[in-house]
């Protein structure tokens, strides 16, 4: 699919058909990649995103892994 750049402002943009933001099932924020010379957009990764599963793992492998540990605190 060929799409043109068209000014926005000071810069060049492209529009995403509605079509392909239905199937990536895009909302309101992208993360944009570069990788030789090709843009890559992908849903945003959460950064917590699978922490408790993987915690989970390691704690059916090892469960004395967490022994010890204290219950963080958040300074607000």
């Amino acid at each position: 699919m060929r799409v043109k750049l068209i000014k926005i402002g000071n810069s060049l943009g492209i529009r995403l058909p509605k079509p392909v933001i239905l199937e990536c099932d895009f909302k309101d924020e992208l993360d944009l990649e570069v990788y030789q010379k090709t843009v890559v957009l992908s849903q945003p990764k959460l950064s917590r995103q699978g922490w408790r599963s993987a915690a989970s793992e390691v704690l059916k492998t090892n469960p004395d892994a967490f022994k010890g540990a204290k219950e963080w605190q958040w300074d607000i």
